[in-house]
């Protein structure tokens, strides 16, 4: 059984002071699972299943739900880990303030911020370690893990504990020179000496190779659409209208594996215990999707029959989902996931003006996926159970940026 998660961390933009803040859910404190599974059986609920169809099927919600009524039940987000800006210097020219944040495991997590510098954060012993820079600073990162198992330096070591890769690739590639660095690893092996000798490890910067279809004369600037981990050392990303390729963390060489898309928008989370991928659907940003795709690194389609999406009608009256801000699926660990939706209500200043948005929410919710004894790796087996949800206000000074 895989090892569950005790937290889930938050990265918190403040566009006012231009500062971001790390926060963390507590799990042990049953704020997103009933605590037993008697408790579970009596409370936790079904969430219906919808087709991946294109365009996306509507559900009627259910505004007078006791789920619903929970969902407008406000508590305040947890509290600061820590604080962090970005600081002007030459490298970020257009004087942008973003910083993104990756995990590696659940408490170890890099910061990037738009001039390419790099740290990372110890959550356990909240120590910052510096890092060697990104080669060139990314507009819209993606980035992927991959933790080493067991760690690379034993314990008693000044490093112990150390290891892993971090994969950084911008969302949407460019051809040419003049960008720059596209993609790259963050590593942790031997450091570089001329004699060779073996004086221990350290973090490294590797530039890597884009895919072919960038120095194609045809290609188009295209943003990434859907990547994933697949096998533990093959990255695979898809673009709409070239299809999807895969990187070889080990050989670093990339390879197509075909002219389809990977049934997910954005980033998709392996759970080992379930055989599963879970992110959200590239038909429907904003539902939680799963989907069996571990043939494509042997160049075979993830079947569309055997892709399962699910929606939660219990939405409270007046709530719309905003339309820029994506559902977030984490997996915690044996079989549940943190799913985070984001609402907003509607406003109008007077009877002929147009409905703008007024108060912005994000709901957090757990979820427990589940499968028949004979249903491993077929996603339309699982049953996807609802525990319960938090819901936080945000606005200018606390907006949501990445769930992690």
């Amino acid at each position: 059984m895989s090892t569950r998660r005790q937290f889930v961390n938050v990265l918190v933009s403040d566009s006012v002071k231009l500062m971001y803040t790390l926060r963390r859910f507590d799990l042990s404190r049953n704020q997103f699972f009933h605590p037993t599974a008697e408790a579970a059986a009596a409370h936790a609920k079904a969430l219906p299943k919808v087709l991946p169809t294109w365009p996306p099927t509507q559900t009627k919600m259910d505004t007078k739900s006791a789920a619903a009524k929970e969902k407008k039940k406000l508590v305040r987000p947890p509290p600061a880990l820590v604080n962090m800006k970005s600081s002007i210097c030459s490298a970020n020219p257009e004087r942008e303030f973003k910083m993104h944040c990756y995990p590696l495991t659940e408490t170890k997590l890099f910061f990037a911020d738009s001039s390419a510098r790099i740290f990372r954060f110890d959550a356990e012993t909240r120590c910052f370690t510096t890092m060697p820079s990104l080669h060139a600073r990314k507009r819209s990162p993606l980035a992927l893990s991959v933790p080493t198992s067991p760690p690379t330096t034993p314990i008693g070591r000044e490093d112990a504990g150390e290891g892993g890769c971090l994969y950084i690739i911008d969302g949407t590639l460019k051809p040419g020179d003049k960008h720059g660095v596209q993609f790259e690893a963050i590593v942790y092996r031997n450091r570089d000496n001329l004699l060779n000798l073996n004086i221990g490890n350290a973090w490294h910067c590797d530039a890597l190779p884009l895919p072919p279809y960038v120095s194609s004369p045809a290609y188009e600037p295209a943003p990434i659409c859907s990547y994933a981990l697949v096998g533990g050392d093959t990255i695979c990303i898809s673009t709409m209208g070239i299809g999807t390729y895969c990187f070889n963390t080990v050989y670093r060489e990339w390879y197509k594996a075909g002219d389809w898309m990977m049934p997910f928008d954005g980033k998709a989370e392996y759970d080992p215990e379930l055989g599963l991928w879970f992110g959200v659907s590239i038909t429907n940003f904003h539902l939680p999707c799963a989907a069996d795709i571990s043939g494509i690194v042997r160049g075979e389609e993830p079947p569309l029959e055997q892709t399962q999406i699910w929606t939660d009608i219990d939405v409270p009256k007046g709530w719309h989902p905003r339309p820029s801000h994506p559902t977030q699926v984490v997996s915690l660990g044996s079989g549940r996931f943190c799913v985070t939706e984001f609402f907003h209500t509607l406003a109008s200043d007077g009877p002929f003006e147009r409905p703008h948005p007024d108060e912005t929410f994000a709901v957090f919710t757990g979820v427990e996926v589940a499968l028949p004894p004979d249903g491993n790796g077929n996603a339309k087996c699982a049953t996807m159970m609802k525990h319960k949800s938090v819901t936080c206000r945000t606005h200018v000074a606390n907006v949501i940026h990445s769930v992690l």
